[in-house]
């Protein structure tokens, strides 16, 4: 039997599988990548309806919002309260991480197919700017309500949850 411990919360930091270089893709060498790293997990676009394919696609990581356990710390508020320095500290791939997998592009069957790894997946087709932080773009601010018993000042709260970028097509339709 061996005894596996539990997390009790919120589980603050980067585990599971490692912000490191252990994705597909992340030697330049397939060969020795293929020999050390698993496949990467391919899939195709979802389809509006079961029928339609979306116009366009975004990319989206809440690395802001899970990253004030790291040093410097995030400072993701905006307003309402605001941090010193609104969106230092705010950086992808994480503080103390080598590497943030990505999404890329490849063709299976004539079918485009999405695939999650670093950019030097064999047979890839579009890497999105080869690394994390130019796919996923830059700090989002988003806007939320604030309950009148939590702040004595009206309005929203404006923070930096997340990094996104919006393409304006669907380079990858299914």
């Amino acid at each position: 039997m061996i005894r596996v411990a539990g997390c009790l919360g919120t589980d603050t930091d980067f585990d599971g599988v490692p912000y490191q270089n252990t994705w597909p893709g992340t030697f330049s060498n397939a060969s020795q990548d293929a020999l050390v790293h698993p496949s990467p997990v391919q899939f195709s676009s979802p389809l509006f309806n079961g029928t339609s394919n979306y116009d366009r696609v975004a990319f989206e990581a809440d690395l802001p919002r899970i990253e004030f356990a790291t040093s410097p710390p995030c400072q993701r508020h905006i307003s309402n309260p605001a941090d010193p320095s609104p969106g230092s500290g705010c950086v992808n791939p994480p503080a103390g991480a080598n590497f943030y997998p990505f999404y890329s592009t490849t063709t299976a069957g004539g079918h485009c197919l999405w695939q999650l790894g670093g950019r030097f997946i064999p047979g890839t087709t579009n890497s999105f700017g080869g690394s994390s932080a130019a796919e996923f773009g830059p700090l989002l601010p988003l806007a939320y309500p604030q309950s009148p018993s939590k702040t004595t000042t009206l309005g929203p709260t404006f923070r930096f949850n997340n990094f996104r970028n919006i393409l304006s097509s669907n380079p990858c339709p299914a």
